[in-house]
C-alpha cells in the first residue's frame, strides 16, 4: 500500500478530517455539494506543491483559524525492505534511502503486539512517512519536510494523477504519455548521447556519416531545452511503438462517440497504471472524478468489471511463484460516484479490496467522513445486491418496509404533494438478509432511516395458553436496556426507558382474555404495550405498527372516511350497461319501488363498467338516488350488525387482508387450533364479500390498488371540506402513517445526524 492516510485541517469544506486508510479501490459517495470533489482539489494542490509550482491555495474553512494543513502518510515498508536489500546497489535505491530513510525522517509504527509463538513472523514493524503542508493566511506554506529532494522523491514514487470526466479531452490523448512517463525508475545515465549517435548513424545512414552530419547541421541552426527524465521516457517508448496517434476500435478517436471515448481512455489509464506498476516499487494514486459521466449504465457496469479482470489478472494469491503474477501493491485508485451501478460492481467485484467512504454535511456545514461497513461476509447478500441496494447508499432518508402495500402508500403522489418530504426519501421493501446488511447503522452510513415492522415481528398472542408473549426479538429489545441501565445506575436520562422496559416486562406472558366475536382484548390496552416498544425501539430507529399498514390506514378515526370511500367506489364505478337504457331503467322502477328497494335495483340496473349514455337529466338524477340510497343502505346495515366501532374496524381490516388487534388474519385464523375468531363473524366476512360489497373484490388484497384509491379519496375529500387544513385532517385521521412522515421529516431538517 502507498499512500495510507490523509488529513486536512481547514480548507475547504473541511474542518478537520482524517481518512486513517485506504484500500486499493475507494469509492466516494455523497449527496451534491457535501465536499466529494473538494478532496481532490485538495490532493491537486498539495502534489502542486510538492514541486513547488505557484497556485492559488484553497480557502480557510474557518476565517478566525489562522491556518490549515494538509497531512499525507505513506506506507513505505516495501520500498525501506528493497533499497536496504544489499542486493540492491544502485544509484536510485542509494538516493532513496538517504533522502528518506535517515532516523529523523521516517517513523517506524509497530503492528498490534502478538506473541512470537502466536505470529510466526513475530514482532512486525511498519514504516510511515508524514508530510505535511501548512498554509497561513498571507498564502505562504512551509513544509514538515523542508528538504526539496525529499519531497520531489515522494511525488516521483507516490505519483498522483487525476481525471475529472467532465473536462477530459475526448479526442486528445496525449496525456496518457505524461502519465507513462511517471511510473518508472529507468536508468538513462549509461546512454551516452554519443553513443546512440554512432549506433543510429550506422544503422540508417544511406551514405557514411550522413545521419550524424544532418543532426550536426540542425543543432547548429537551433538551440533546445535538455529534454527531462521524463522527455526521455517518453520518447524512448514512442521509438519502438507502431505510433503515437491513439485509436479507439481500430478508428481515429473524433469518429466514436463522447462516451465510447470516455470509456475507453479511463479503462487505458488504469489498465496501464495497473500492469507497468507490478514490476516498479512506484505506487501511483489516482482520482476519477463521476467516471459515469457520459456513460450508459451497462458501459459504467463494463468499466469496473474490466478493471476487475486486468486486477485479477496479475494479483498473486499463492505462495509459490505464479508467472505474471506479483505481490506488488496495487495503485490506490479513488472515485467518487453518483452512480449506483459503479458502487454495486465494486462491491462485488473487489470484495474485501475496496472501502466505501461515505461523505456528509454537519450541522455546521463543514464535511463529515464516514468509512462504511462495505465488506460483506454474507454471500447471499453479495447474490443478490443490485442497483436498487446500492442506490440506498446516495439516499437522503430510508424507510424500510416489509411490503408492497407500504410502498405504494409511501410514493403516492398526491401524499407526496401533501408531504414534500416523501419526495426526498427511498422507500425499500427488504427481507431480513437485505435490512441487516444495508441498514446505515450496520453500514456505518450517515443516512437517517427508520425500519417500519408488524408488532407481531417481536410479540405474539398464545391462543392455547391465553398469554400475550414477547418472542426472543422482543425480549431482547427490553432485556438491552435493563442491562444498559446496569452500566448507568445514575441517569436520569436513562430512567423513563428504564420505567418502560419495565412496564413491558410485567406484560410478558400475562394472561388475556379476549371477547366473545374473537375480534379483540379484554382489559388488556396493546395500544399501551406497543406505545412502550415505540419508545424503546426509538433509539433503534424502528417503529411498530398496531397490527399492520393496513391497521395503520384501518382505524377508528379514519373509519367515517373509509365509509364514504366506499360510497365514492359506487357512485363513481357503476353505470348502466345496456343498449336501450331508459327503456330498461323505466321498466325496473315500474317493478321496483326507489324509496325502499334501491337494494334489488342496483345490481339490475348498474354494472361496473365505463359505459356513458347519454341520458336525460331525470334519468341521471334517478341513478344517482340509486346509487346513494344503495350505498347508505349497505353502510347502515353493515354497523346495524356490527355495533361496536372496533369490531367494524377489525372486521374491514380482515376484508383487506389486515388483522385484528389480537394479531390474527382470516389466513391465520385456520391454521391455529383454537380457532380464535368466532364463526358467525368468519360466515358474516364472507357474505360481506359475496354480497354487499361484491362490488369491491377488484378492490380486496394488498396489490390490487385499494390503499391509492382510499389515500387518493381521503385527501380530495378533506380538501373540499376544508382546503387549508387537509394536512391536519389527515394527521388525525392517520396517527401511526403520520408518526412515519415525521420522523423523515424531522431527521431531514437535522441533516441526517439521528
Amino acid at each position: 500500500m502507498g499512500l495510507q492516510s490523509i488529513r486536512i485541517k481547514n480548507l475547504l469544506s473541511f474542518n478537520d478530517v482524517i481518512i486513517n486508510s485506504l484500500e486499493d479501490v475507494n469509492c466516494i459517495v455523497g449527496m451534491n455539494n457535501v465536499g466529494k470533489s473538494n478532496l481532490m482539489k485538495i490532493l491537486k494542490y498539495f502534489y502542486d506543491k510538492l514541486d513547488d509550482i505557484k497556485v492559488i491555495p484553497p480557502d480557510f474553512h474557518s476565517s478566525y483559524t489562522p491556518s490549515g494543513s494538509i497531512t499525507l502518510t505513506y506506507d513505505v515498508t516495501r520500498i525501506k525492505r528493497i533499497v536496504m536489500n544489499p542486493n540492491n546497489n544502485g544509484r536510485f535505491h542509494k538516493h532513496i534511502y538517504n533522502t528518506l530513510f535517515k532516523p529523523q525522517s521516517f517513523i517506524r509504527k509497530p503492528q498490534k503486539f502478538c506473541l512470537p509463538f502466536i505470529s510466526p513472523l513475530g514482532f512486525q514493524r511498519k514504516s510511515t512517512y508524514s508530510i505535511t503542508l501548512t498554509i497561513s493566511k498571507d498564502d505562504s506554506v512551509t513544509w514538515s519536510i523542508s528538504t526539496p529532494n525529499a519531497r520531489h522523491l515522494i511525488k516521483t514514487l507516490f505519483p498522483f494523477f487525476h481525471i475529472e470526466t467532465r473536462h477530459i479531452d475526448l479526442y486528445d490523448w496525449n496525456s496518457i504519455w505524461k502519465m507513462l512517463s511517471s511510473i518508472n525508475s529507468f536508468n538513462f545515465s549509461e546512454i551516452k548521447k554519443e553513443e546512440l549517435l554512432e549506433f543510429l548513424n550506422e544503422k540508417i545512414s544511406t551514405k557514411r556519416g550522413s545521419y550524424k552530419k544532418y543532426i550536426e547541421r540542425v543543432e547548429n541552426v537551433i538551440h533546445t531545452k535538455p529534454y527531462t527524465y521524463k522527455d526521455k521516457v517518453v520518447n524512448y517508448l514512442k521509438i519502438v511503438l507502431d505510433g503515437d496517434i491513439f485509436i479507439n476500435k481500430g478508428e481515429e478517436l473524433h469518429v466514436q462517440s463522447d462516451g465510447t471515448n470516455s470509456h475507453k481512455y479511463l479503462e487505458i489509464i488504469l489498465s496501464l497504471l495497473i500492469s507497468l506498476t507490478r514490476t516498479e516499487f512506484i505506487n501511483p494514486i489516482i482520482y476519477i472524478d463521476e467516471p459515469e459521466i457520459g456513460l450508459h449504465p451497462k458501459l459504467s457496469e463494463n468499466f469496473i468489471e474490466n478493471i476487475s479482470l486486468t486486477y485479477k489478472k496479475y494479483d498473486k494469491t499463492h505462495e509459490e511463484i505464479e508467472p505474471g503474477k506479483y505481490s506488488t501493491p496495487y495503485p490506490t485508485l479513488i472515485f467518487s460516484t453518483h452512480s449506483p451501478s459503479l458502487l454495486k460492481l465494486t462491491l462485488k467485484s473487489f470484495l474485501h479490496k475496496q472501502q466505501v467512504l461515505h461523505f456528509s454535511k454537519e450541522r455546521d456545514n463543514s464535511t463529515k467522513i464516514s468509512k462504511l461497513n462495505s465488506k460483506y461476509n454474507d454471500i447471499r447478500f453479495i447474490n443478490m445486491l443490485s442497483d436498487n441496494e446500492a442506490r440506498l447508499f446516495f439516499s437522503e432518508y430510508i424507510l424500510f418496509v416489509e411490503g408492497a402495500t407500504e410502498v405504494e402508500l409511501f410514493r403516492n403522489y398526491n401524499l407526496q404533494k401533501l408531504f414534500p418530504v416523501l419526495k426526498r426519501l427511498d422507500v425499500y421493501d427488504c427481507d431480513e438478509v437485505m435490512l441487516k446488511n444495508i441498514n446505515p447503522s450496520y453500514s456505518n452510513a450517515a443516512i437517517p432511516f427508520l425500519v417500519v415492522k408488524d408488532i407481531d415481528q417481536i410479540a405474539v398472542v398464545d391462543f392455547e395458553h391465553e398469554q400475550f408473549k414477547f418472542n426472543s426479538k422482543g425480549k431482547s429489545i427490553i432485556n438491552k436496556i435493563i442491562k444498559r441501565d446496569k452500566l448507568h445506575y445514575f441517569s436520569t436520562y436513562q430512567k423513563p426507558f428504564l420505567n418502560a422496559a419495565k412496564f413491558l416486562l410485567s406484560q410478558d406472558e400475562r394472561k388475556v382474555t379476549f371477547s366473545e366475536n374473537g375480534l379483540k382484548f379484554r382489559h388488556f390496552s396493546i395500544g399501551r404495550v406497543i406505545s412502550a416498544v415505540n419508545f424503546l425501539s426509538s433509539k433503534d430507529n424502528v417503529y411498530y405498527t398496531s397490527t399492520t399498514i393496513e391497521g395503520s390506514l384501518i382505524n377508528e378515526f379514519s373509519l367515517e372516511t373509509f365509509s364514504l370511500w366506499i360510497i365514492d367506489i359506487v357512485m363513481r364505478s357503476f353505470n348502466v350497461n345496456n343498449k336501450n337504457p331508459v327503456k330498461m331503467i323505466n321498466a325496473l322502477l315500474q317493478k321496483y319501488d326507489i324509496k325502499t328497494q334501491s337494494k334489488q335495483l342496483f345490481p339490475k340496473i348498474l354494472s361496473k363498467c365505463e359505459t356513458n349514455h347519454n341520458l336525460s337529466l331525470r334519468h341521471m338524477r334517478l341513478l344517482k338516488i340509486i346509487k346513494i340510497r344503495y350505498a347508505k343502505e349497505i353502510i347502515d346495515e353493515f354497523k346495524k350488525t356490527i355495533p361496536d366501532v372496533k369490531d367494524q374496524v377489525a372486521i374491514l381490516r380482515l376484508i383487506f387482508s389486515g388483522k385484528t388487534e389480537t394479531l390474527v388474519s382470516i389466513e391465520m385464523h385456520y391454521k391455529i387450533d383454537q380457532k380464535p375468531i368466532r364463526q358467525d363473524i368468519l360466515d358474516y366476512i364472507k357474505a360481506l364479500k359475496s354480497e354487499n360489497f361484491s362490488f369491491m373484490s377488484s378492490y380486496i388484497g394488498k396489490t390490487s390498488g385499494w390503499v391509492t384509491s382510499f389515500i387518493d379519496f381521503s385527501l380530495n375529500h378533506y380538501s373540499a371540506l376544508d382546503k387549508e387544513n387537509v394536512e391536519k385532517k389527515f394527521r388525525l385521521a392517520f396517527p401511526e402513517i403520520s408518526h412515519i412522515i415525521d420522523h423523515a421529516s424531522s431527521s431531514i431538517e437535522a441533516g441526517g445526524l439521528k
